[in-house]
């Protein structure tokens, strides 16, 4: 079995990609073609912040910058307003937006179901201010928490789905990856073997795990065996650190839950099924 290792730093591994987190909440930056660059999912405003300070650390300006979230609930795209604001980003929301833009509402998890997330929490330093950030934020845009209409507060400049590649960093392709929502998708590069999954695959404790926080269980199998094909080397998930190695030697099914410990676990555990 192939051992996976994890990073804290901005720059991950070795890779052209900086990460810019708040608590278990994972903004990513890509240097990408001819002095473009990608921010992917700037859920919080701190988070949109931390990225842009990260592309001036490297030198690279924010002249040709595109943000995009994976999917549309409120933790992934809070910020990309404020990229738009403050440094005149374009804004790309996944295919299936479209459609919740004209009318359609998207589907959403019970509190048994979201339960199942539990084990996350304490997977990276808690900071009580992100609570506030996303409290603020809730219903105000996206979809998720109290809202279940999708908000957005102007148009972007575009929508992105299976097969296309990432505006900006044209070796990466869209993959179109429902289960945790409807309108999931992710980032695979086959140069480097790395795969920014959004919320279609977390780490805990390491390993690579299947969200088990689900609006659809067959989209999500369909999901979990398309993407274990993939030679994926670098996983760096919405939530949890980034890996490497052979992460999917020992990943876990999203029917799969981590080992509980203690009795609150035990009994969140057994609540969420």
């Amino acid at each position: 079995m192939g051992k996976s290792r994890t990073t804290d730093d901005t720059r991950i591994f070795d890779l052209p990609i900086h990460r810019s987190s708040r608590w278990i909440f994972n903004c990513y930056v890509i240097e990408g073609d001819a002095g473009e660059s990608v921010i992917i999912d700037p859920g919080l405003a701190s988070t949109a912040e931390g990225a842009l300070r990260h592309l001036r650390s490297v030198g690279r300006g924010v002249d040709q910058l595109h943000s995009i979230c994976t999917h549309g609930h409120v933790d992934h795209l809070n910020g990309m307003p404020i990229l738009r604001d403050s440094a005149g980003a374009r804004s790309y929301l996944p295919a299936r937006c479209e459609r919740y833009l004209k009318g359609e509402s998207p589907r959403t998890f019970g509190h048994k179901v979201a339960m199942r997330f539990f084990p996350m929490v304490a997977q990276q330093p808690f900071a009580l201010s992100t609570l506030g950030e996303l409290a603020r934020a809730d219903g105000s845009i996206g979809f998720g928490g109290s809202s279940h209409e999708f908000q957005f507060p102007y148009a972007p400049d575009g929508f992105v789905g299976e097969g296309g590649s990432l505006p900006g960093a044209s070796r990466w392709k869209v993959l179109e990856v429902p289960g945790h929502s409807d309108d999931s998708i992710c980032f695979y590069d086959s140069v480097t073997c790395t795969l920014i999954s959004g919320d279609a695959v977390l780490t805990h404790n390491g390993r690579a795990w299947f969200n088990p926080e689900i609006v659809d269980s067959k989209a999500s199998a369909e999901t979990e065996e398309r993407l274990r094909a993939l030679d994926v080397r670098h996983l760096l998930p919405g939530h949890g650190l980034p890996i490497s190695g052979r992460v999917w030697d020992d990943a876990m099914s999203f029917r799969e839950r981590p080992k509980a410990r203690g009795l609150v676990a035990r009994c969140l555990r057994r609540i969420s099924g």
